[in-house]
């Protein structure tokens, strides 16, 4: 069969043979249903029982509820897509009344289609219910265009305003079953990884040979980078005829979950970017598993060909304007983040503005400056795997936020040369620390860090100043500490 270089173009045969809700809305593009309370609504007609529910919300919040969830449009926290570490907030059921969390509930289920209400009751079970959720509204509620997250363990849910991006921004979900097992058996989305495991299978053995790549990123770098990015990996607009179908479904299933029209605007976006065929496909050899969770990685040619495919449990689908990472492996945690206009998307004060990327290594010595601009001391270190990454274009407080979504708060560790683990040795080596066994050495890092003792080692002391790694970051860009920055 022929090859084909240009965008994803898809025959009527191959869109009936999707599954159904999104072949049905690759076919009638804008025309989307929603159904929302057993009944087919139109997608405007949804969208308006979406904001009455969020202006009826508005208006019964007290001013404590309301300084607890009301945020501006613009709040840099906006921009995190990580679950239940974007903010601390009391969770929705001591926060609000049973009535104002009916209303919640009604929000909840305008963010997400049949199939995504049945996938999501899994993950809501596990991590406490909707009312051990948190919720934040981005903007004034009563004017009936904020932007609403709901976040928990392992959820993060938007719907309203969408500020230049599919959702409103980065959407996330997970569920912790079949934690450590071959095909994570159980998972509410292990249907994800399976229509992914198809579209492998239908690539010719050239494909398959640009589509594996030895590991993945950072789970978090999903800051889309635009038509100047680098995108590694097999292109879709690439596929021989017969995977175009299996990309297809693999698209279907990872927006099954949403509202015809969410979906339809997250296709949107992808066409102002380039279409489907503009988006890359990468499977990771070190998260491939043979049902002995031996990896692609570990067994030679040989090997492989007796074995035959693994079932890959880390993948991603990147382009333009989008971002997909499904980290199937100990369990699943998938991150979702379609962008209409990439720097539109980026939200807050700016800071700088970067000509080319700003990631890996080179972000690694940005934060590990930026925590010795806030401590004074002399050393520090931040762990390699940097969860994010500084486009080209605009650098705003939403993207430094974006780098710390764990909270990360900054400390020194006072450590001697003896205690300190390898990685951390290691690091200050290669910055130019000579370090002598009977020394201590004051490091500036996060508690997180400090507490990895196979990373980082036995401190003697951790001294806390209560500041987030994020906030000294937009300090440190303030300052004009960006390197390569306009």
């Amino acid at each position: 069969m022929s090859r084909r270089s240009h965008p994803l173009t898809l025959d009527r045969r191959t869109l009936l043979t999707g599954l159904g809700a999104g072949a049905g809305l690759l076919l009638a593009r804008g025309l989307g249903v929603h159904r929302l309370g057993g009944r087919e609504l139109a997608g405007e007609s949804a969208r308006g029982s979406f904001d009455a529910t969020l202006r009826a919300l508005g208006a019964s919040l007290s001013p404590l509820q309301r300084e607890q969830i009301v945020l501006p449009a613009d709040h840099p926290a906006r921009q995190i897509n990580n679950t239940i570490a974007v903010l601390e907030r009391p969770h929705l059921g001591t926060l609000l009344s049973p009535t104002q969390q009916e209303l919640v509930g009604a929000l909840y289920r305008g963010m997400l289609s049949d199939q995504g209400h049945a996938a999501f009751a899994g993950t809501i079970a596990v991590e406490g219910r909707l009312e051990g959720c948190v919720l934040v509204i981005y903007g004034e509620p009563e004017r009936g265009d904020a932007h609403v997250v709901v976040m928990g363990g392992h959820v993060l849910l938007r719907g309203g305003a969408r500020a230049g991006a599919a959702f409103g921004g980065g959407i996330a979900y997970g569920h912790q079953i079949g934690n450590g097992r071959w095909r994570v058996p159980g998972n509410s989305f292990a249907y994800h990884g399976d229509a992914a495991n198809r579209l492998y299978a239908a690539l010719s053995p050239d494909e398959r040979r640009q589509a594996v790549l030895p590991k993945p990123p950072h789970e978090l770098v999903l800051q889309p980078q635009g038509h100047s990015g680098v995108f590694p990996g097999l292109p879709l607009g690439a596929l021989q005829d017969g995977a175009q179908e299996a990309a297809v479904q693999l698209l279907d299933a990872l927006l099954s979950c949403y509202p015809a029209s969410e979906r339809a605007e997250a296709f949107a976006c992808l066409d102002a970017n380039g279409g489907t065929g503009a988006l890359h496909v990468s499977y990771y050899a070190s998260h491939g598993f043979y049902e002995d969770m031996t990896t692609f990685a570990a067994v030679d040619p040989a090997e492989r060909r007796r074995r035959g495919d693994p079932y890959w449990q880390v993948w991603r689908l990147e382009g333009p304007g989008a971002v997909v990472h499904f980290q199937g492996h100990p369990h699943v945690h998938g991150y979702i983040q379609i962008a209409r206009d990439p720097v539109r998307a980026n939200v807050g004060e700016t800071l700088a503005r970067l000509d080319a990327p700003l990631e890996g290594e080179a972000m690694r010595s940005l934060l590990e400056a930026a925590l010795r601009r806030a401590t004074g001391a002399p050393l520090a270190y931040q762990d390699e795997s940097v969860p994010g990454r500084f486009c080209a274009g605009p650098v705003t407080t939403g993207l430094a936020y974006s780098l710390d979504p764990y909270r990360n708060r900054v400390v020194v560790a006072s450590i001697d040369g003896r205690a300190m683990a390898p990685a951390l040795r290691e690091r200050l080596v290669a910055t130019g620390t000579a370090i002598e066994p009977n020394r201590r050495y004051p490091v500036a890092t996060t508690d997180s860090a400090a507490r990895q003792r196979d990373r980082f080692g036995e401190p003697a002391d951790v001294e806390t100043g209560g500041e987030l790694l994020r906030d000294a970051l937009v300090a440190h860009l303030r300052a004009g500490g960006l390197p390569g920055a306009a």
